[in-house]
């Protein structure tokens, strides 16, 4: 603990002597990424979110089912932002073609049957190729649909077996079941939270806050490579000699250099954050801006952790340099923060699934854009155990010069 204490303290004070570089290093990805996110906002606007156009193609010769569509087609909105239409089949394959509708959903023969008699029957949702991020949005909605209307099943078939234990007449039994299942299915597609478990899909309608948030991620990323970078530029082979002489040992630097960039910009990027969401009038609470820290800081710590891992396999400083680099940007890419996680082909899922920036930039937009107020961390404690335990190995072995 002494070497690491002493290691802080040196790179403390080579940092105090690089009173010019080191604001630089702070500013530059700021402004440049400032500059980008100005452009964003001047060539997208977001004061008018246009709404969704999605058809209902009837194929069930049902009474039933008729009813429910013209119901659906008759309201004003099942969903905010959502406009419903009832149109043919053919129809509504033109209109795809014209892009006047965002995707159509298709009520299968015998849906309503089906329905009845507890069977499985799904909706049939055909997506525009042309406007990819709106027909899943509208897949989603639906796919949550279906989720009510399996789960109401068992209400609706309690309510028929209790109908005819009750000696209800058929049809008067049919017209309870009937309007129960109207009533759920109806309820279920008005509903506001039909939206908001499908909101992270929409964060970029928050418009340029949404870009900001983003632009915050980079740069924090970017502070890591760039501290790194220029504590490691100024250590020469002969100092690195001398340091083993006196006994210090690999893992006393490597955490010495951890703890030294991770708390640097750990706090340069909580203050930034802060500021900017003061500058926004986004006002937190107590305990979301506490979440927004830990998911900054956990960031930041395994970041730094892994620049120290690839600095240690790679003999050379300016290969180590060049890889580390084309890291960063895959780290922030499969962030999402570059391009929205729904653009990358659907055999990356699990890539981003278990990519602990990834789980870092959704919470962070989570609190700050839909005001959450929780967060999972799973992915990121797992990746920074298996980065210690990594940081751990590769200093054995380069005790023992394997490395």
């Amino acid at each position: 603990m002494k070497h690491i204490f002493v290691f802080i303290a040196n790179d403390i004070s080579r940092l105090k002597r690089k009173w010019l570089t080191l604001p630089l290093i702070l500013i530059s990805p700021v402004i440049f990424i400032g500059l980008i996110i100005w452009m964003l906002s001047s060539l997208l606007s977001f004061d008018e979110a246009a709404k969704m156009s999605v058809g209902l193609v009837n194929l069930d010769d049902s009474d039933e089912t008729a009813v429910i569509v013209s119901a659906l087609a008759g309201s004003a909105e099942a969903a905010d932002g959502l406009e419903i239409i009832e149109v043919s089949e053919s129809d509504a394959k033109l209109m795809i073609e014209n892009d006047t509708l965002v995707s159509y959903i298709i009520f299968p023969g015998k849906f309503t049957e089906k329905m009845m008699k507890g069977e499985s029957s799904e909706l049939i949702v055909v997506g525009n190729p042309d406007m990819q991020l709106e027909s899943y949005v509208i897949s989603s909605v639906i796919d949550t649909v279906v989720r009510h209307i399996r789960n109401s099943q068992a209400n609706i078939l309690t309510i028929n077996h209790y109908a005819r234990e009750f000696g209800m007449t058929d049809e008067a039994r049919q017209n309870l079941i009937f309007e129960e299942f109207v009533s759920q299915f109806i309820q279920v597609l008005s509903s506001d939270t039909l939206m908001d478990e499908h909101q992270k899909a929409q964060n970029i309608s928050a418009g340029n806050m949404y870009f900001i948030v983003n632009g915050l991620f980079i740069i924090m990323t970017v502070w890591v490579y760039m501290l790194y970078i220029a504590l490691m530029r100024d250590i020469s082979s002969n100092l690195e000699d001398r340091m083993k002489v006196f006994g210090v040992t690999h893992l006393a630097q490597g955490l010495a250099r951890v703890l030294s960039t991770g708390i640097i910009v750990t706090v340069a990027s909580a203050l930034f954050t802060y500021g900017v969401l003061t500058f926004g009038g986004i006002d937190l609470e107590t305990e979301n801006l506490l979440r927004l820290f830990i998911l900054i800081a956990l960031h930041i710590f395994i970041t730094a952790m892994i620049m120290i891992i690839i600095d240690w396999l790679l003999p050379s400083f300016k290969i180590s340099m060049v890889v580390q680099l084309a890291v960063l940007l895959m780290i922030i890419l499969f962030a999402g923060s570059i391009i929205p996680r729904i653009y990358f082909p659907i055999y990356l899922d699990t890539f981003f699934d278990y990519m602990y920036s990834y789980q870092s930039l959704s919470w962070i937009e989570e609190i700050i854009l839909n005001g959450r107020f929780t967060m999972e961390i799973d992915i990121m404690i797992a990746t920074f155990g298996i980065a210690a335990v990594l940081l751990l190995v590769l200093s054995v072995l380069k005790e023992r010069r394997f490395l």
